[in-house]
């Protein structure tokens, strides 16, 4: 009743159920934003009701925040994740922390349907043009020439759509991770300033949470294009976005960047977004106190080197699988035509380099 109560305070479709069986009758056949499920409940445990439910959806698993009065140890923790978990919350519940997260989550399921509205709108384009190209082979000479023009438009099509689908694989990745690294510095300062154990230890509670938050979390469905590249070209967008990093973190930003580069906007997004991610991976891991950004033209190519002082990334750490920012990054250089370098300099710092053609 607490729970509906807080719930109900958002737009929000909410079905209850009072054990686990129960909660797999009610919810069969409905696409799920979002599970919040009592660790301890009868007959049924929360870790039981989790791996059923998400059984039932092998193709579209659903998140599932567990509730919990009593204290769990780390291998619960664990025990946890693997059935489903992306994250704790501890009772009492906090009404402005549960809200935000499941506000997370709606949001990330409401992007999903955007995408998959787009996808049946892609098959249904694609359908068309198939039905069109039949037609148009009973047509022979007179309209050979609209034929061609049809299978180029639909290996167009095709390729769009493999390129969609690698855009949104390393776009989902980005912003919300970089939103989450924002939140989990913000909690590092204020910790900082507080004093009192008790709020400390809930402050690293929550820190912690976001952490594996952010590891779960591997995907988000925007690909919002900043307004400030499109009015005022990647030279303005980078200092402004740096000057924001900054501010946030603390880390200094020097830029050294050739003016007037005529950078074509498709590039200057992918250019971007590298630098984007780069900055989000030295605030997370690099305890980095200066960071240098450089653009610059090479006859007919362009280099875009970004290097920090911190303590530099491991070997494990590029050759992990797990890697999705680094892995994003070398999609996005091959889609320039580029070659992409990551290594480390004298045994610390961190070096980030992309060369590609200017054309």
């Amino acid at each position: 009743m607490i729970l509906e109560s807080i719930i109900k305070k958002i737009n929000v479709n909410l079905i209850k159920a009072l054990s686990g069986a129960e909660a797999l009758e009610v919810t069969q056949g409905i696409e799920l934003a979002l599970a919040i499920i009592d660790v301890r409940m009868p007959g049924m445990n929360g870790y039981e009701l989790a791996l059923k439910m998400n059984e039932e959806r092998p193709n579209n698993k659903v998140p599932v925040i567990f509730l919990t009065a009593n204290y769990i140890d780390e291998m619960e923790v664990f025990k946890g994740y693997d059935t489903g978990a992306v994250d704790y919350i501890s009772k009492p519940v906090h009404n402005h922390v549960l809200l935000s997260k499941i506000n997370v989550f709606l949001d990330l399921f409401n992007q999903k349907q955007i995408i998959i509205e787009d996808a049946l709108q892609l098959k249904e384009s694609a359908d068309e043009l198939i039905m069109a190209n039949d037609a148009l082979q009973k047509s022979e000479e007179k309209l050979k020439s609209a034929l061609e023009q049809l299978h180029q438009l639909t290996q167009y099509t095709e390729k769009a759509r493999e390129e969609e689908r690698k855009a949104i694989s390393r776009e989902l990745h980005d912003d919300l991770g970089q939103a989450l690294t924002a939140v989990k510095i913000d909690l590092g300062i204020i910790r900082q300033n507080v004093s009192e154990s008790e709020v400390v230890a809930k402050i690293n509670k929550v820190s912690a949470l976001i952490g594996d938050t952010i590891k779960t979390v591997q995907r988000l469905t925007s690909q919002l294009r900043p307004e400030i590249l499109d009015d005022l070209g990647l030279e303005a967008a980078i200092e402004w976005y740096t000057q924001e990093f900054s501010q946030r973190t603390g880390v200094e930003v020097l830029l050294n960047m050739d003016s007037g580069l005529a950078i074509a906007p498709d590039i200057s997004l992918t250019l971007f977004r590298i630098m984007q991610e780069s900055l989000t991976n030295i605030a997370r891991h690099s305890k980095a106190t200066k960071v240098e950004i450089t653009l610059k033209s090479a006859g007919e190519s362009i280099n875009f080197r970004i290097s920090d002082n911190g303590v530099g990334i491991t070997e494990n750490g590029l050759k992990s699988k797990k890697s999705f920012g680094l892995i994003g990054m070398k999609e996005r250089a091959d889609s320039l035509g580029g070659t992409f370098d990551i290594y480390c300099e004298n045994g610390f710092g961190t070096i980030i380099k992309l060369v590609f053609p200017l054309k």
